[in-house]
């Protein structure tokens, strides 16, 4: 038995990889890393020097996002394996590739002259493992209900590295979507902080404000469909739009639309969004916000009537005889 491969018959040219890259590296890196590494590494070997290859036209090769490919050669500089070298801007960079061999042989048999290392993924972990990274972890490890598997332990230090160095925001976004949510998925939470740092919420602090607040105004939401007969579903985006105009624009509190939409309900037996929030304008319009100036006021918002389809009944008189008499009398009357 062997293993061996056939000589090809054209050459399009082939790509040589270092196995450490394929041992060593490629495990620990999600795919875009990977491509992104492979296509950049294929473009270092070209000899056209007429032709010079960027971030671009790499973005345009493999369909992604030219931020996803920045992002890429940030993770490998980190890792050690390439180097970024600036422009005068600051703005555009070359990227060198490191010889992995030559790498592995100053980290394992160099002298002691202090030498750049390579780092391996379970390094990168060890120098970035502070008191904070630590308590994170163990954190984590608490919610989840067991020690980080090595995919779930490459996924915090990513999101540690790369999203805040602020282990308490992030121990935060963990609980709210493992513990407050009871979703157990780490592509959750970083969804979740993407949101927040959207939105600017850098801080603890902002973070518990904004969900205090959207937790309120979910309550809200809830309530108010309970009212209308909706208790089966959450709300849609229309409706929310709707009661947040309410409460927002209109002015009113929830415990008074909470009285308020029972009592508008009865003046119609096909109660909707439109016509409470119609009700309701009106309501605004004649500064009442509460259910005992509703009451005062005592009247619904009108509808404009619907025309009638009845047909109407026309009397239509018989032909009448006259007696010569009778209709001289009647021209004497006209000619008068």
């Amino acid at each position: 038995m062997a293993f061996y491969k056939k000589a090809p018959e054209f050459d399009l040219g082939e790509l040589n990889i270092e196995n450490i890259f394929i041992t060593d590296f490629m495990p620990s890196a999600s795919g875009t890393y990977v491509k992104v590494y492979l296509l950049g590494l294929m473009f270092s070997k070209e000899e056209n020097k007429d032709f010079r290859y960027d971030h671009r036209i790499l973005a345009n090769m493999l369909g992604m996002p030219l931020q996803d490919i920045h992002e890429a050669w940030q993770y490998w500089e980190r890792v050690g394996i390439v180097t970024r070298h600036f422009h005068e801007k600051q703005q555009e960079y070359d990227v060198e590739f490191h010889s992995l061999r030559a790498l592995y042989i100053q980290n394992n048999y160099s002298s002691k002259t202090p030498q750049k290392t390579v780092a391996t993924h379970d390094k990168v972990l060890g120098n970035i493992q502070d008191e904070a990274y630590r308590r994170l972890m163990k954190s984590v490890e608490s919610m989840v209900g067991h020690p980080l598997s090595y995919s779930e332990s490459r996924e915090l230090s990513d999101v540690f590295e790369n999203y805040s160095k602020d282990a308490d925001w992030v121990i935060r976004a963990y609980q709210h979507v493992f513990v407050e949510r009871g979703i157990k998925n780490f592509k959750v939470v970083k969804q979740t902080m993407n949101q927040w740092l959207e939105l600017g919420l850098t801080t603890v602090d902002q973070v518990n404000a904004h969900l205090e607040a959207t937790s309120e105004r979910f309550t809200v939401y809830r309530e108010i469909l309970k009212l209308l007969g909706i208790a089966y579903r959450m709300p849609n985006q229309g409706e929310k739009n709707v009661i947040d105009q309410w409460l927002d624009q209109y002015g009113f509190e929830p415990n008074a639309l909470y009285a308020l939409i029972p009592e508008i309900s009865k003046k119609t037996l096909n109660v909707s969004f439109n016509y409470i929030d119609k009700a309701l304008l009106s309501l605004k319009n004649d500064n009442i916000r509460d259910l005992q100036g509703f009451l005062a006021k005592g009247d619904a918002p009108k509808t404009e009537p619907k025309p009638s389809h009845k047909k109407k009944n026309y009397t239509i008189e018989k032909d009448k005889i006259y007696t010569e008499e009778e209709l001289e009398a009647l021209l004497l009357r006209r000619n008068k």
